[in-house]
């Protein structure tokens, strides 16, 4: 009996920081995927699409946190637009991606956090940005990868 309340504790202790690695191991691997991209639309001169080919393997980044088969990347050309008015990963955006080729921007768009804050939080992280809402959440469910 004592040991498996000690192994409860030692799990309690645990679990909660392999959550947090989790999530910030997505969180960088996202911020790279975001330097790729940006990278090849430099590279092409900011088009107005991104091509599959320009890519290595010939496929779009991976993001991490899309388990829900939405397409890679989405385009648009919005000038004076900087983020896309929906940031989190559901069924119905167009990209995992966002991409605005009139302001040669790329977003990543985040998987829900389990709260509003958290989201909003995680977004801006990966994007390095100061949003002050999601658009689109509607959310506390965690899903998506969240961790």
């Amino acid at each position: 009996m004592v040991v498996v309340i000690v192994i409860g504790i030692i799990a309690a202790a645990v679990i909660p920081r392999y959550g947090t690695s989790v999530r910030e191991a997505r969180a960088a691997a996202i911020v790279q995927q975001l330097k790729v991209i940006d990278g090849v639309a430099a590279t092409n001169g900011t088009p107005e699409t991104l091509e599959v080919t320009w890519f290595r393997g010939n496929s779009f980044p991976p993001h991490p946190e899309n388990d829900l088969g939405i397409n890679a990347i989405e385009s648009v050309s919005a000038a004076g637009t900087e983020h896309p008015t929906n940031k989190v990963l559901v069924a119905g955006v167009a990209g995992a991606f966002w991409y605005n080729s009139a302001e040669g921007i790329v977003r990543a768009r985040v998987a829900d956090q389990g709260s509003s804050s958290a989201t909003l939080e995680h977004y801006n992280a990966v994007n390095a940005s100061s949003e002050t809402a999601l658009g689109n959440y509607g959310g506390g469910g965690g899903g998506g990868g969240g961790s």
